[in-house]
């Protein structure tokens, strides 16, 4: 079972705060980043269950004492928000089973931390007139509301760019293949440490930020980037 030894705030962001401390990256074990990341890789999603992330740990880990003695630093060092960009919700039961996590490409504010756990406490709410297939529309919709705050009408953000960042910043191998043309279109591919997942970053012409009434006769074409895991499509 995860960890129960530690329930801080449990109907909200256990120091999730804009600006938290964070621990020295080195001091972060690579197989906790590698766990989170795997997490986010399966669900394709910026949001999972602290139980998705217990069990890549488990892949992970085989040996079952270093497994306990390991996800309990796992759980400390997300609840006290260690892990950069790694924020905890306490969820509808009891235990950290269901306890919601969020993997961001950057840091929220504190107002962003706000409308999340606003969120949060509506769908776990004991009284919550609703089943359990609209609570898990929770999911999505923090998905999607992390995804519209990193992007614009240039940069799609997705998952893979909260892996890539992570990983970058708890120093995973990433190993990078650049596809790109001349003109610096097309792809870059990312193999990260302990992720199976290639994550891709790719650059094309688009005109998604044109107000056709308005631009109609100026330069319409601009680069657009976009982030997304290989093989996953639109």
């Amino acid at each position: 079972m995860p960890n129960q030894g530690i329930n801080m705030a449990a109907n909200g962001a256990a120091g999730a705060s804009a600006g938290a401390w964070q621990q020295n990256p080195a001091e972060i074990d690579k197989r906790e980043i590698m766990a989170i990341a795997r997490a986010v890789v399966e669900k394709r999603s910026y949001v999972v269950k602290y139980i998705d992330i217990y069990n890549a740990l488990r892949d992970i880990v085989e040996d079952n004492d270093e497994f306990h003695e390991l996800e309990c630093k796992l759980y400390e060092d997300i609840v006290e928000s260690r892990i950069e960009n790694v924020y905890r919700f306490g969820g509808k039961c009891d235990d950290s089973d269901c306890d919601v996590v969020i993997v961001t490409p950057g840091e929220l504010s504190e107002k962003q931390l706000k409308i999340i756990e606003e969120l949060i406490e509506l769908y776990t709410f004991r009284l919550y007139d609703g089943d359990e297939d609209e609570r898990s529309e929770l999911a999505l919709t923090l998905h999607n509301l992390i995804k519209m705050w990193f992007s614009d009408c240039r940069y799609a953000s997705s998952p893979a760019e909260a892996v890539y960042e992570l990983a970058k910043k708890y120093m995973l191998e990433v190993e990078e293949e650049d596809n790109r043309d001349q003109w610096y279109v097309g792809d870059i591919y990312y193999n990260v440490e302990g992720v199976d997942t290639r994550i891709v970053k790719s650059t094309g012409y688009c005109t998604n930020c044109v107000d056709f009434y308005v631009d109609a006769y100026e330069n319409i074409v601009a680069k657009c980037t976009k982030w997304h895991f290989e093989g996953d499509v639109d």
